[in-house]
Protein backbone atom coordinates (compact mmCIF):
# COMPACT_ATOMS: atom_id res chain seq x y z
CA UNK A 1 0.00 0.00 0.00
CA UNK A 2 3.24 2.18 0.23
CA UNK A 3 2.96 3.54 -3.32
CA UNK A 4 -0.95 4.39 -3.02
CA UNK A 5 -0.46 6.09 0.84
CA UNK A 6 2.62 7.95 0.03
CA UNK A 7 0.90 10.38 -2.42
CA UNK A 8 -1.45 12.00 0.29
CA UNK A 9 1.03 11.21 3.63
CA UNK A 10 4.10 12.51 2.17
CA UNK A 11 2.56 16.38 2.56
CA UNK A 12 1.60 16.44 5.83
CA UNK A 13 5.16 14.63 6.69
CA UNK A 14 7.25 16.43 4.89
CA UNK A 15 5.45 19.90 6.52
CA UNK A 16 5.64 18.03 10.16
CA UNK A 17 9.34 17.96 9.21
CA UNK A 18 10.17 21.31 8.12
CA UNK A 19 8.18 23.54 10.37
CA UNK A 20 9.07 21.59 13.78
CA UNK A 21 13.35 21.65 12.11
CA UNK A 22 13.03 25.81 11.15
CA UNK A 23 11.09 26.55 14.93
CA UNK A 24 14.17 24.97 16.78
CA UNK A 25 16.56 26.60 14.00
CA UNK A 26 14.85 29.76 14.72
CA UNK A 27 14.77 29.31 19.10
CA UNK A 28 18.74 28.55 18.64
CA UNK A 29 19.62 31.63 16.23
CA UNK A 30 17.64 33.84 19.18
CA UNK A 31 19.50 32.05 21.63
CA UNK A 32 22.85 32.67 19.93
CA UNK A 33 21.40 35.93 19.57
CA UNK A 34 21.06 36.75 23.35
CA UNK A 35 24.42 35.53 24.29
CA UNK A 36 26.48 37.38 22.02
CA UNK A 37 24.64 40.39 23.77
CA UNK A 38 25.67 38.88 27.20
CA UNK A 39 29.13 38.15 25.52
CA UNK A 40 28.88 34.46 25.16
CA UNK A 41 29.69 33.97 21.85
CA UNK A 42 28.88 30.25 20.66
CA UNK A 43 31.26 27.19 19.52
CA UNK A 44 29.53 27.94 15.65
CA UNK A 45 30.16 31.61 16.06
CA UNK A 46 34.02 30.74 17.06
CA UNK A 47 34.10 28.44 13.64
CA UNK A 48 32.71 30.82 11.91
CA UNK A 49 35.18 33.57 12.75
CA UNK A 50 37.94 31.52 12.63
CA UNK A 51 37.04 30.53 8.57
CA UNK A 52 36.28 34.61 8.18
CA UNK A 53 32.78 35.80 6.70
CA UNK A 54 33.97 36.94 3.62
CA UNK A 55 35.49 33.92 2.76
CA UNK A 56 32.30 32.38 3.66
CA UNK A 57 29.96 35.07 1.28
CA UNK A 58 32.71 34.23 -1.19
CA UNK A 59 31.97 30.12 -1.05
CA UNK A 60 28.37 30.82 -1.29
CA UNK A 61 28.33 33.13 -4.30
CA UNK A 62 30.40 30.59 -6.00
CA UNK A 63 28.28 27.58 -5.32
CA UNK A 64 25.28 29.95 -6.40
CA UNK A 65 26.90 30.56 -9.92
CA UNK A 66 27.85 27.07 -10.38
CA UNK A 67 24.55 25.64 -9.50
CA UNK A 68 22.38 27.89 -11.06
CA UNK A 69 24.62 27.95 -14.28
CA UNK A 70 24.69 24.27 -14.63
CA UNK A 71 20.95 23.94 -14.16
CA UNK A 72 20.27 26.71 -16.79
CA UNK A 73 22.80 24.90 -19.29
CA UNK A 74 21.97 21.36 -18.94
CA UNK A 75 18.53 21.29 -18.10
CA UNK A 76 17.26 24.60 -19.62
CA UNK A 77 15.82 26.01 -16.42
CA UNK A 78 15.62 29.75 -16.15
CA UNK A 79 17.87 31.55 -13.72
CA UNK A 80 15.07 32.94 -11.78
CA UNK A 81 14.22 29.09 -10.77
CA UNK A 82 17.79 28.00 -10.58
CA UNK A 83 19.11 30.49 -8.49
CA UNK A 84 15.38 30.03 -6.10
CA UNK A 85 16.53 26.26 -6.06
CA UNK A 86 19.82 26.51 -4.47
CA UNK A 87 18.55 29.49 -2.33
CA UNK A 88 15.72 26.78 -1.09
CA UNK A 89 18.46 24.61 -0.65
CA UNK A 90 20.04 26.36 2.32
CA UNK A 91 16.96 26.42 3.77
CA UNK A 92 16.03 22.89 3.72
CA UNK A 93 20.04 21.49 4.46
CA UNK A 94 19.00 22.82 7.94
CA UNK A 95 15.64 20.42 7.86
CA UNK A 96 17.68 17.54 6.56
CA UNK A 97 20.09 17.89 9.65
CA UNK A 98 17.56 18.20 12.28
CA UNK A 99 16.02 15.23 10.85
CA UNK A 100 19.05 13.34 10.39
CA UNK A 101 20.63 13.82 13.40
CA UNK A 102 17.44 12.72 15.19
CA UNK A 103 16.58 9.65 13.20
CA UNK A 104 20.26 8.84 11.31
CA UNK A 105 18.31 8.55 7.73
CA UNK A 106 17.63 11.71 5.98
CA UNK A 107 14.95 12.45 4.48
CA UNK A 108 15.96 13.47 0.85
CA UNK A 109 12.71 12.37 -1.26
CA UNK A 110 10.59 14.18 1.62
CA UNK A 111 12.17 17.38 1.27
CA UNK A 112 12.45 17.32 -2.52
CA UNK A 113 8.90 17.53 -2.32
CA UNK A 114 9.03 20.51 -0.59
CA UNK A 115 10.97 21.77 -4.14
CA UNK A 116 8.38 20.11 -6.19
CA UNK A 117 5.35 22.00 -4.99
CA UNK A 118 7.06 25.19 -5.19
CA UNK A 119 7.74 25.11 -8.62
CA UNK A 120 4.81 23.81 -9.53
CA UNK A 121 3.10 26.86 -8.20
CA UNK A 122 5.87 28.84 -10.01
CA UNK A 123 5.86 27.16 -12.98
CA UNK A 124 2.97 24.30 -13.57
CA UNK A 125 3.38 21.90 -16.25
CA UNK A 126 7.59 22.12 -16.43
CA UNK A 127 8.43 18.75 -15.35
CA UNK A 128 11.81 19.19 -16.17
CA UNK A 129 12.27 22.18 -13.70
CA UNK A 130 10.13 20.70 -11.18
CA UNK A 131 12.70 17.34 -11.12
CA UNK A 132 15.68 18.74 -11.50
CA UNK A 133 15.50 21.64 -8.93
CA UNK A 134 14.17 18.98 -6.67
CA UNK A 135 17.42 17.17 -7.60
CA UNK A 136 19.48 20.14 -6.44
CA UNK A 137 17.75 20.57 -3.22
CA UNK A 138 17.41 16.89 -2.12
CA UNK A 139 21.15 16.38 -3.09
CA UNK A 140 22.60 19.57 -1.10
CA UNK A 141 20.48 18.73 2.16
CA UNK A 142 21.41 15.06 1.95
CA UNK A 143 24.90 15.87 1.71
CA UNK A 144 24.59 18.27 4.24
CA UNK A 145 23.36 16.27 6.73
CA UNK A 146 26.13 13.33 5.97
CA UNK A 147 28.89 15.85 6.46
CA UNK A 148 26.85 16.97 9.84
CA UNK A 149 27.47 12.81 10.74
CA UNK A 150 31.17 13.13 9.63
CA UNK A 151 32.42 15.57 10.83
CA UNK A 152 30.90 14.92 14.46
CA UNK A 153 32.43 11.96 14.27
CA UNK A 154 35.94 13.68 13.49
CA UNK A 155 35.20 15.67 16.63
CA UNK A 156 34.94 12.35 18.26
CA UNK A 157 38.08 10.61 17.63
CA UNK A 158 40.09 13.72 17.69
CA UNK A 159 40.11 14.65 13.69
CA UNK A 160 41.16 18.35 12.58
CA UNK A 161 38.18 19.44 10.64
CA UNK A 162 40.42 21.06 7.78
CA UNK A 163 41.87 17.22 6.96
CA UNK A 164 38.28 16.35 6.30
CA UNK A 165 37.35 18.72 4.94
CA UNK A 166 40.05 18.04 1.96
CA UNK A 167 39.35 14.08 2.44
CA UNK A 168 35.41 15.06 1.57
CA UNK A 169 36.79 16.86 -1.63
CA UNK A 170 38.50 13.59 -2.65
CA UNK A 171 35.53 11.55 -1.60
CA UNK A 172 33.30 13.60 -3.62
CA UNK A 173 35.31 12.56 -6.83
CA UNK A 174 35.93 9.05 -6.31
CA UNK A 175 32.13 8.76 -4.71
CA UNK A 176 30.49 10.39 -8.18
CA UNK A 177 32.58 8.40 -10.36
CA UNK A 178 32.01 4.89 -8.06
CA UNK A 179 28.27 5.45 -7.16
CA UNK A 180 27.28 6.11 -10.92
CA UNK A 181 29.31 3.42 -12.20
CA UNK A 182 27.53 0.90 -9.72
CA UNK A 183 24.25 2.55 -10.73
CA UNK A 184 25.03 1.41 -14.50
CA UNK A 185 25.70 -1.55 -13.44
CA UNK A 186 22.82 -2.61 -11.58
CA UNK A 187 20.18 -0.71 -13.11
CA UNK A 188 21.53 -0.38 -17.54
CA UNK A 189 17.43 0.26 -18.17
CA UNK A 190 15.70 2.52 -15.33
CA UNK A 191 13.00 2.94 -17.31
CA UNK A 192 12.10 -0.50 -17.65
CA UNK A 193 13.40 -1.89 -14.60
CA UNK A 194 12.60 0.61 -11.31
CA UNK A 195 9.19 0.82 -9.82
CA UNK A 196 8.72 -2.80 -10.46
CA UNK A 197 8.57 -5.98 -7.88
CA UNK A 198 12.61 -6.45 -8.34
CA UNK A 199 13.20 -2.58 -7.73
CA UNK A 200 10.14 -0.53 -6.09
CA UNK A 201 12.54 2.17 -5.56
CA UNK A 202 9.30 3.79 -3.16
CA UNK A 203 11.01 7.47 -3.68
CA UNK A 204 11.42 7.43 -7.29
CA UNK A 205 7.50 6.13 -7.32
CA UNK A 206 6.68 9.17 -4.90
CA UNK A 207 8.95 11.48 -7.12
CA UNK A 208 7.50 10.81 -10.16
CA UNK A 209 3.72 10.56 -8.93
CA UNK A 210 4.33 14.33 -7.19
CA UNK A 211 5.76 15.65 -10.77
CA UNK A 212 2.94 13.99 -12.62
CA UNK A 213 0.18 15.69 -10.44
CA UNK A 214 1.96 19.48 -10.17
CA UNK A 215 2.13 19.50 -13.91
CA UNK A 216 -1.52 20.14 -13.59
CA UNK A 217 -0.90 22.46 -11.16
CA UNK A 218 -1.35 22.64 -6.87
CA UNK A 219 -5.54 22.16 -7.59
CA UNK A 220 -4.62 18.60 -8.49
CA UNK A 221 -3.01 17.78 -5.49
CA UNK A 222 -4.76 14.81 -3.49
CA UNK A 223 -7.90 15.78 -1.71
CA UNK A 224 -7.55 16.79 2.01
CA UNK A 225 -4.01 17.64 1.23
CA UNK A 226 -4.32 21.01 2.18
CA UNK A 227 -5.91 21.06 5.10
CA UNK A 228 -3.48 18.30 6.86
CA UNK A 229 -0.08 20.57 5.47
CA UNK A 230 -2.21 23.40 7.86
CA UNK A 231 -2.74 21.14 10.69
CA UNK A 232 1.08 19.67 10.30
CA UNK A 233 2.49 23.42 10.41
CA UNK A 234 0.85 24.15 13.32
CA UNK A 235 1.35 20.72 15.46
CA UNK A 236 5.40 20.75 14.36
CA UNK A 237 5.19 24.38 15.62
CA UNK A 238 3.84 23.89 18.85
CA UNK A 239 6.01 20.43 19.25
CA UNK A 240 9.20 21.98 18.69
CA UNK A 241 8.45 25.49 21.01
CA UNK A 242 7.59 23.37 23.81
CA UNK A 243 10.26 20.86 23.43
CA UNK A 244 12.96 23.91 22.72
CA UNK A 245 11.33 26.53 25.63
CA UNK A 246 9.26 24.24 28.47
CA UNK A 247 11.78 22.96 31.43
CA UNK A 248 8.55 20.18 32.00
CA UNK A 249 9.50 16.65 32.28
CA UNK A 250 6.41 16.03 30.69
CA UNK A 251 8.15 16.93 27.39
CA UNK A 252 10.32 13.80 27.33
CA UNK A 253 7.65 11.88 26.72
CA UNK A 254 5.97 13.72 23.61
CA UNK A 255 7.06 12.63 20.08
CA UNK A 256 9.68 14.41 18.17
CA UNK A 257 8.05 16.65 15.44
CA UNK A 258 10.72 15.88 12.70
CA UNK A 259 10.87 12.19 13.59
CA UNK A 260 7.08 11.62 13.31
CA UNK A 261 7.10 13.67 10.22
CA UNK A 262 9.61 11.48 8.73
CA UNK A 263 7.55 8.24 9.89
CA UNK A 264 4.43 9.35 6.91
CA UNK A 265 7.48 9.06 3.94
CA UNK A 266 9.09 6.22 5.00
CA UNK A 267 7.25 2.42 4.22
CA UNK A 268 6.11 1.12 7.30
CA UNK A 269 8.37 -1.99 8.05
CA UNK A 270 11.42 0.65 8.38
CA UNK A 271 9.48 2.46 11.24
CA UNK A 272 8.46 -0.59 12.66
CA UNK A 273 11.79 -1.50 12.70
CA UNK A 274 12.74 1.50 14.46
CA UNK A 275 10.26 1.29 16.63
CA UNK A 276 11.32 -2.59 17.93
CA UNK A 277 15.21 -1.41 18.11
CA UNK A 278 14.30 1.87 20.11
CA UNK A 279 11.96 -0.47 22.36
CA UNK A 280 15.10 -2.96 22.74
CA UNK A 281 17.48 -0.39 23.21
CA UNK A 282 15.24 1.06 26.18
CA UNK A 283 15.33 -2.14 27.85
CA UNK A 284 18.83 -2.94 27.63
CA UNK A 285 19.59 0.15 29.01
CA UNK A 286 17.43 -0.03 31.44
CA UNK A 287 18.01 -3.24 32.95
CA UNK A 288 22.27 -3.68 31.94
CA UNK A 289 22.87 -0.66 31.62
CA UNK A 290 27.54 -0.79 31.99
CA UNK A 291 26.96 -3.91 28.96
CA UNK A 292 25.01 -0.98 27.24
CA UNK A 293 27.34 1.54 27.76
CA UNK A 294 29.84 0.39 25.52
CA UNK A 295 28.18 -2.37 23.08
CA UNK A 296 24.90 -1.58 22.18
CA UNK A 297 26.29 0.98 19.23
CA UNK A 298 28.37 -1.75 17.89
CA UNK A 299 25.02 -4.48 18.00
CA UNK A 300 23.30 -1.69 16.20
CA UNK A 301 26.25 -0.56 13.91
CA UNK A 302 26.67 -4.50 12.73
CA UNK A 303 22.77 -4.74 12.14
CA UNK A 304 22.59 -2.28 9.84
CA UNK A 305 25.89 -3.21 8.02
CA UNK A 306 24.59 -6.99 7.88
CA UNK A 307 21.44 -5.89 6.43
CA UNK A 308 23.29 -3.47 3.73
CA UNK A 309 25.78 -6.32 2.82
CA UNK A 310 22.93 -8.68 2.42
CA UNK A 311 21.40 -6.13 -0.21
CA UNK A 312 24.71 -5.72 -2.22
CA UNK A 313 24.59 -9.60 -2.15
CA UNK A 314 21.57 -10.04 -3.24
CA UNK A 315 21.66 -7.64 -6.04
CA UNK A 316 25.30 -9.20 -6.99
CA UNK A 317 23.10 -12.87 -7.37
CA UNK A 318 20.34 -11.32 -9.30
CA UNK A 319 22.79 -9.57 -12.03
CA UNK A 320 24.45 -13.09 -12.07
CA UNK A 321 21.61 -15.04 -12.80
Amino acid sequence: WFADLVDWLLWPGATLMVSASLTTFAVSMARMALGRRKGQPSLIEGELRALGHRELSAGFLIVLVALAGTQAVLFGIGLLEAVLAVLLSYVLAIVAARVSGETAITPIGALGKITQLTFGAISPGNITANLMTANVTGGAAGQCADLMHDLRTGQLIGATPGFQIIAQLFGVLTGALIGAAAYLLLIPDPQAQLVTADWPAPAVATWKAVAEVLSRGIAAMPPGTIPAILISVVLGIGLALYDSLSASPIKRFLPSASALGFGFVIPAWIAISLFIGAVAGALVRRFYPKWAQGRLVVVAAGLIVGESLAGVVGAAISILS
